[in-house]
């Protein structure tokens, strides 16, 4: 597999930037971000890896201890209550770095993944764990992915994997609930790209690239955070909490401009409820159930009709 391209040499030079992120499709910093704030961040993922028993108490790094690995999650409620994330990118030099970067004032999506990938060395870990593109089922929704790792992974723990230049194809489609492109073939081997991640890196890349998941095959977890940023200057979505709802309009406390929104639903309104690690499709019938008065959601429009309604994830 080859490696991922540096970008970190471009800082500073926003044509070659232009040019880096439309013919590649990310832009892959090395050691940029501010590394007490990502500790910060880290101790918390820490925290609860002590709580569960699944490190020892005293571990700086995430080695597995042995246990059992059953009651550890795939994400992490507790920071979910926490609002670790918002946290983060609230500290000065995190907020300034993302700024610069992408040129704009940010709205960050209040949909987040505290990754956390447990070890499997003696298991049989498939290659490609969920191929997908994050714009695949958020229509209207603009935004960057921001992929931070946590902790040293090489390539045993695994980590995100890029179909680099595939971000110019479109949209995949779920065929026998594998994602795959219908037309001009399937996705190339030589495409694929992925590095050794190190606490301070960053990858960020559009909706539209293809990605998964390495397995893990070392002695410790794999954490990592994966957030997504939206440019103030560009459409934004309406997130708040519902105050009313019903099977063919939701009202919605607009938490991104303070104002109050009313949306149509219809049979073309993807609609999905709450679910772990991902929300999960629901009926119009079942709308009002799954996402009832008090719900945080998060819902892109077209006029005064409602493209998708989901609930949040923080």
């Amino acid at each position: 597999m080859k490696p991922l391209l540096e970008s970190t040499y471009a800082i500073g030079d926003r044509a070659e930037l232009t040019r880096i992120w439309n013919e590649h499709g990310y832009w892959f910093f090395r050691n940029v971000l501010d590394r007490d704030a990502l500790q910060r961040l880290k101790d918390k993922f820490m925290a609860e890896l002590k709580e569960l028993g699944a490190i020892d108490a005293d571990a700086a790094e995430p080695i597995w201890n042995g246990k059992p690995l059953d009651a550890v999650p795939s994400t992490f409620t507790t920071l979910h209550q926490l609002h670790a994330w918002q946290t983060f990118v609230k500290e000065a030099p995190i907020k300034a770095f993302f700024e610069e970067i992408l040129e704009d004032e940010l709205y960050w999506l209040p949909m987040d993944y505290y990754r956390l990938v447990a070890p499997r060395p003696r298991d049989k870990v498939e290659l490609y764990i969920g191929n997908h593109q994050d714009g695949m089922s958020n229509y209207g929704l603009e935004f960057e992915i921001c992929w931070i790792p946590l902790t040293d992974i090489t390539e045993a723990l695994g980590g995100i994997v890029l179909a680099t230049g595939q971000h110019k194809r479109g949209w995949m489609e779920i065929i026998d609930g594998k994602a795959v492109f219908t037309k001009g073939g399937p996705i190339p081997d030589d495409c694929w790209a992925r590095a050794d991640y190190h606490l301070g890196d960053v990858l960020i890349f559009c909706k539209e690239m293809p990605h998964y998941g390495l397995g893990n095959r070392s002695d410790r977890f794999r954490i990592s955070l994966d957030i997504r940023a939206a440019r103030r200057s560009g459409p934004l979505p309406v997130a708040g909490k519902v105050l009313h709802i019903a099977t063919d309009a939701v009202t919605i406390r607009n938490e991104v401009d303070d104002t109050v929104v009313t949306l149509t639903l219809d049979a073309n309104t993807f609609l999905r409820g709450p679910g772990r690690p991902n929300p999960v499709p629901i009926t119009l019938a079942e709308v009002a159930t799954a996402l009832p008065a008090g719900s945080d959601v998060l819902a892109t429009r077209d006029g005064a009709r409602a493209m998708i309604l989901r609930p949040q994830m923080y």
